[in-house]
């Protein structure tokens, strides 16, 4: 990917924080924003028609949140997805379990603003996690409800 740029999705359904990750990713050269959309039905919708090489989600969005979009795209059209959430950091080890089972492969802080004093260790984690993504291979998870409808099978077929 290297004489390539990296083309990622945005999602937050903050505009001021959509607008501020997308002049943060842009401002590394491999990196270039395909699209910002607000919510995780855009979200999935979009991926399907223009196929990012990453996802940059945010948890908490109206409609459809940032762990059920994560878990229609990898049932769908597998990306990498990274879940980049005020709520997210190390030690809120739920968020990141629920993100990971969902089918996301980071988890990262939403990096402040640039007068804060974490901006550079935020921003640099962002977008280096993004580059490592970028090359991570994702395949496509089994939805919930066909599993049940497989596990259900099964047991009857041995009972």
């Amino acid at each position: 990917m290297a004489d390539r740029k990296i083309n990622v999705l945005v999602v937050d359904d903050s505009a001021v924080t959509r607008l501020f990750l997308v002049h943060l990713l842009e401002s590394d050269p491999q990196i270039q924003v395909i699209g910002a959309v607000f919510d995780g039905q855009a979200a999935a919708d979009f991926v399907i028609q223009q196929r990012p090489d990453v996802v940059v989600m945010d948890i908490h969005m109206p409609r459809l949140d940032g762990f059920e979009a994560t878990r229609r795209i990898m049932e769908t059209q597998p990306v990498p997805i990274i879940i980049c959430s005020a709520t997210t950091d190390t030690r809120e080890v739920a968020v990141t379990f629920r993100a990971m089972e969902a089918g996301a492969v980071a988890c990262v802080q939403k990096p402040v603003g640039r007068e804060h004093v974490d901006f550079e260790e935020r921003a640099t984690n962002l977008l280096q996690t993004v580059k490592l993504m970028s090359e991570v291979k994702v395949v496509r998870r089994w939805s919930r409800s066909r599993l049940f409808r497989r596990r259900r099978w099964r047991h009857a077929t041995w009972n």
